[in-house]
C-alpha cells in the first residue's frame, strides 16, 4: 500500500511539472514570432525566398510589402509591436538587382544588415539523397 501511495505521488508530481512546463513554453511562445517582410520592388526569385524564410523559421509570420521611405527601417518596430513579434526580418530591395535582408529585434534590440548575393529557393535545390530513400530496394 505504501509503495502504491508514492507512485501516485510520482504520477500526480509528474503531471504539475508537465502543466507548467506547458504555460512556459506558451509564456516564452508568446511575442516570439518573427516578422517577415519585403519592401516594395522585389522580384519573383526574392519572393520565393521570402516564402522559404517563412516555412524555415519556427515562428515566421509573413507581412505583406512594406513602405521605407516614410517611416525609414524604425517602422519595422510598430509592425512588430502590432503583431506582437519579438524579430523582425525584412528583404529591401533598393536595386531589382542588388537585395539586402536586415535582421533586428523589436523595439530596441540589435540589428544588422546583409546583402544576399547567391539566392537559391527550395524549389531549385535537388535532393537526391530524398529520392533514393523513397526508392525501392533494388534487391
Amino acid at each position: 500500500i505504501n509503495a502504491r501511495a508514492r507512485l501516485s505521488t510520482l504520477v500526480m508530481v509528474e503531471k504539475r511539472k508537465r502543466k507548467s512546463g506547458k504555460a512556459e513554453q506558451a509564456a516564452v511562445a508568446h511575442g516570439a514570432g518573427c516578422l517577415v517582410a519585403s519592401t516594395r520592388g522585389i522580384r519573383a526569385r526574392h519572393r520565393h525566398l521570402m516564402r522559404d524564410l517563412t516555412r524555415l523559421l519556427p515562428h515566421g509570420l509573413p507581412h505583406s510589402k512594406v513602405d521605407t521611405d516614410e517611416a525609414g527601417l524604425g517602422g519595422m518596430a510598430a509592425l512588430c509591436e502590432e503583431n506582437d513579434c519579438s524579430t523582425s526580418l525584412l528583404l529591401d530591395a533598393r536595386d531589382p538587382r542588388r537585395l539586402y535582408m536586415w535582421v533586428g529585434g523589436c523595439p530596441d534590440g540589435p540589428t544588422a544588415m546583409f546583402r544576399v548575393m547567391n539566392i537559391h529557393t527550395v524549389a531549385e535545390l535537388k535532393l537526391e539523397a530524398r529520392r533514393a530513400l523513397r526508392a525501392p530496394n533494388a534487391g
